[in-house]
């Protein structure tokens, strides 16, 4: 008796994870620009130039949603000071540009304000998604590779989280301000 509910309720469980119909707004810039191929790019080694290094944790998972802390460290000898939101580009395995919308953070949503880095300091951001599958038709996206700028403009850096971030066929990305 209890098999034959389990299809109908696993329906009814991803219908309501896929939000049909909504359409993300203020998507951030997610072009690579033309001067930086991020397929010749390295990970930073040391200090990489402007003193910021930026790593991603492992990040948490619960019923398909997924967090993933950005850390911003000053490894540099004078104060720096980031403001917003940092600029991500999603890549996959062999380092392609993915079509992915960034959008800002729902949960992690405070207001962009100046955080100033002492040397050795840190802070962070939040990479928020959820791996839901809304259109079968495409196939699943996987960030195994961040691009990121921690301002607008500023010199990018290629990050290799310690795991892919599944973003389902939603392609969708939340990105928090440095907090």
């Amino acid at each position: 008796m209890r098999i034959r509910w389990f299809p109908l309720l696993t329906l009814v469980l991803l219908a309501g994870c896929a939000q049909p119909g909504t359409e993300p707004q203020n998507t951030l810039p997610t072009r690579v620009p033309p001067s930086a191929s991020p397929s010749a790019l390295e990970e930073p080694v040391g200090c990489p130039a402007g003193g910021l290094k930026i790593e991603a944790d492992r990040g948490d998972a619960a019923m398909g949603y997924r967090e993933m802390s950005l850390h911003v460290t000053n490894c540099g000898g004078t104060t720096v000071t980031v403001s917003g939101r940092p600029e991500v580009i999603v890549l996959d395995k062999d380092r392609d540009v993915q079509d992915i919308k960034i959008v800002p953070g729902v949960h992690h949503n405070q207001s962009a304000h100046p955080v100033a880095l002492e040397p050795g300091r840190s802070t962070v951001s939040v990479l928020a998604w959820r791996n839901t599958y809304d259109d079968i038709s495409k196939p699943p996206v996987s960030g195994v590779y961040l691009y990121v700028a921690p301002a607008p403009g500023a010199t990018r850096q290629l990050v290799k989280p310690p795991v892919p971030l599944d973003l389902g066929s939603t392609a969708r990305l939340e990105v928090s301000v440095w907090l």
